[in-house]
């Protein structure tokens, strides 16, 4: 195990062109975030805190998905069991960005989530919205996607649409079952904007996106595990949508109640705020999709059966 003595508050620059980049498109690429050394401390800190977890000293409450355990092996809330993953979660570094980019005052940490794709029987994980699996009334949480490999078409990069996150919120998708679901539920005018635009990166470069934004990863074909860690971040203001979530579900929260409890949402940037935000309350949003949606997913069947 190597012991860490590596300061990841140390902050780097975000430009307004990659703040721009943004808010246009709901994604950025952001290379050499952190340095060789700091990508083995937290591969090494990850690797201890997946092994507490699979001898069942620790648990994330999530319990069992049989896609998820077939094709990744995967952790939520690493952070809360092991201090060496706690320092690069919580730190300044990956917050300050999230909370530049999002153009927000304070941002608070929603949860961790480890993603390494195993070769074996790797498939792809299907386009989706993140948000909509979330318990949240507001928009404007993000992800930060950190390589702990080098990512490319083989072993199983993002790929995102750009602009996809200003076109509403969409159904909740299964997971894991290669229908192509989403990309069939598009209208005609969606479907000409669809251009997926892949990452591929060296390890300890990252993608942040929108949580509305389209995105996937395809299958690993190489014969090595893809390791990938993503920390996902909410503007303080956020608050509770009553829907079941791992995060959550042990909380109690009346729907509309703040996710503001620092034990587990804790603070992990401040500053002023930007011209421009990307946190709106997105309640509006769900009634309009409530009209939409059932004509999204005739229109999938359709096309699913023609």
């Amino acid at each position: 195990m190597l012991k860490s003595c590596i300061d990841y508050d140390r902050t780097i620059e975000v430009t307004e062109a990659q703040v721009t980049f943004y808010q246009k498109n709901g994604y950025v690429q952001i290379h050499n975030v952190l340095t060789p050394e700091e990508v083995d401390q937290i591969r090494a800190d990850l690797a201890e805190a997946i092994e507490d977890r699979k001898v069942g000293k620790t648990s994330d409450g999530r319990g069992e998905n049989q896609f998820y355990k077939k094709v990744f092996l995967q952790q939520v809330n690493l952070w809360r069991d092991h201090e060496g993953v706690r320092r690069y979660v919580l730190s300044k570094r990956i917050g300050e960005i999230a909370r530049r980019l999002a153009g927000v005052a304070k941002m608070r940490l929603w949860h961790d989530h480890a993603l390494f794709k195993l070769p074996e029987n790797s498939v792809a994980s299907d386009w989706h919205q993140d948000w909509v699996y979330w318990p949240m009334n507001h928009a404007g949480a993000l992800s930060c996607w950190m390589a702990l490999d080098d990512v490319d078409l083989v072993n199983g990069c993002l790929q995102f649409v750009p602009g996809s996150h200003r076109w509403g919120i969409f159904p909740a998708i299964a997971l894991g079952t290669g229908k192509k679901d989403l990309e069939h539920m598009l209208d005609e005018q969606e479907q000409a904007k669809f251009k997926p635009i892949a990452m591929p990166m060296k390890a300890g470069s990252c993608t942040f996106h929108d949580g509305l934004t389209f995105h996937y990863a395809t299958p690993n074909l190489s014969d090595k595990p893809r390791r990938a860690f993503a920390t996902i971040y909410q503007p303080d203001g956020t608050t509770f949508r009553k829907r079941q979530h791992c995060v959550t579900n042990d909380l109690n929260l009346p729907d509309g109640a703040p996710l503001n409890q620092d034990a587990y949402f804790p603070v992990v940037a401040e500053g002023a705020p930007g011209a421009t935000s990307t946190f709106f309350d997105a309640r509006e949003k769900l009634e309009e999709a409530k009209l939409l949606n059932p004509q999204r997913e005739a229109r999938a069947r359709q096309r699913a059966e023609a």
